[in-house]
């Protein structure tokens, strides 16, 4: 068997690979990527409580890739802990709440397009026109792009998003555009601030400082990238899990009240991040092996999510588990600053899936995977809704 976990994320089910991880090589090392993994729930959260340790410094994905502009995921403290605090204030629960009619709003005029497109003889691309653009829209609201840019953001969005294999002059090409609007949008919000997240984050407050441009825009571009993408992931991978669940979905139908738990163990059961990595900044000695100094270590959240010594039963998909301690978000001071926004989203698009489309039944021979070393998820995903007309 091949446990080289970086070649699962695009595999239809990767948990056979990682539970001999976890239970038989708990510290393995991927000789053909220089790569070590921590599978165990234990090792791979005392790994993320241990940043002097585990740094983030030099990337955060296996290929050791790190963005130019100073971003939240790829520094360690004391960097990590001054951005976060002036970040921290745009993120707050009570800020996120108060986008969750605009959410709604974007959600049903998303399906409603959908469906006009949809009849009982055809299928249509929930991932094109639902699970992809719902993230974005709400990116961009949040981030205060005006409306008649939306579609730009999202080409630009997902050129940049789906860019493994692309060509490296259009995703340049989307980059340097995205860019280059962003930078105009934050002089003028200089001049004349307005109520989203770029003005509040280019003016100090007692909460937090001002963020530097090339801050501020590498805070955009890990949003759109690690806010929309991951989003996505976690809507298609429900609707699969809930087209493969059927009594679960008929429950969720029956007690809309059981959705928040449901997202919850979506997240667990299927995580949308596999795992990110970390680099040692000493040698790190754990269950007889001994990781050296500056290797690269990758932390396989979702084996993590399935060990059986933390979670009862966890190979069962149970909307109802509780509690429900996965690492989907991360953990400590890299716990996803968005994990709000995202449960919101991923609330509201089940609501909105099965209250307009309850018997939808998605194409199993045409799913496409999203190709992908961390990220789990769809690229398509051909539904027939069975809309009542």
């Amino acid at each position: 068997m091949d446990l080289d976990p970086i070649a699962q994320a695009t595999a239809d089910d990767p948990h056979p690979v990682y539970s001999v991880l976890r239970e038989e090589h708990p510290v393995h090392y991927v000789a053909d990527r220089d790569l070590w993994v921590l599978s165990r729930h234990e090792d791979v959260l005392a790994a993320i409580r241990d940043p002097e340790s585990f740094s983030s410094a030099d990337g955060v994905v296996p290929s050791g890739f790190k963005p130019e502009q100073p971003t939240l995921i790829a520094l360690d403290p004391p960097d990590h802990t001054q951005m976060r605090k002036a970040v921290m204030r745009a993120f707050t629960p009570r800020r996120m709440d108060a986008m969750a009619e605009r959410v709604r709003g974007f959600a049903e005029d998303l399906f409603g397009a959908l469906e006009k497109n949809a009849t009982e003889d055809t299928t249509v691309d929930a991932f094109e026109g639902f699970t992809d653009p719902l993230p974005i829209y709400v990116m961009a609201e949040l981030l205060g792009v005006d409306a008649a840019q939306r579609p730009m953001f999202k080409r630009c969005g997902d050129a940049i998003v789906y860019s493994s294999g692309a060509d490296p002059e259009t995703l340049f090409a989307a980059q340097r555009e995205l860019t280059d609007y962003l930078q105009t949008v934050f002089e003028a919000r200089k001049r004349e601030p307005r109520d989203d997240l770029i003005s509040l984050l280019l003016t100090s407050s007692e909460e937090g400082r001002a963020l530097a441009d090339d801050e501020l825009l590498g805070l955009c571009f890990l949003l759109l990238v690690a806010g929309t993408e991951t989003t996505t992931s976690a809507l298609g991978n429900a609707m699969l899990l809930l087209e493969r669940h059927r009594d679960a979905r008929r429950r969720l139908i029956e007690d809309p009240a059981l959705i928040p738990s449901a997202a919850e163990e979506i997240l667990r059961f299927d995580s949308p991040v596999q795992g990110l990595s970390r680099v040692t900044t000493r040698d790190v000695p754990i269950h007889g092996h001994l990781i050296p100094k500056g290797a690269r270590v990758h932390l396989l959240y979702a084996a993590a999510n399935r060990d059986p010594r933390i979670f009862d039963e966890p190979d069962r998909f149970d909307v109802e588990r509780s509690p429900n301690n996965h690492l989907a978000f991360g953990f400590g001071i890299h716990f996803c600053l968005g994990a709000s926004l995202a449960r919101l989203e991923l609330r509201v698009g089940i609501e909105t899936l099965l209250s307009r489309a309850p018997d939808y039944a998605l194409d199993l021979e045409g799913l496409d995977r999203l190709p992908s070393d961390t990220n789990r998820g769809f690229a398509r995903l051909p539904t027939r809704l069975h809309l009542s007309r």
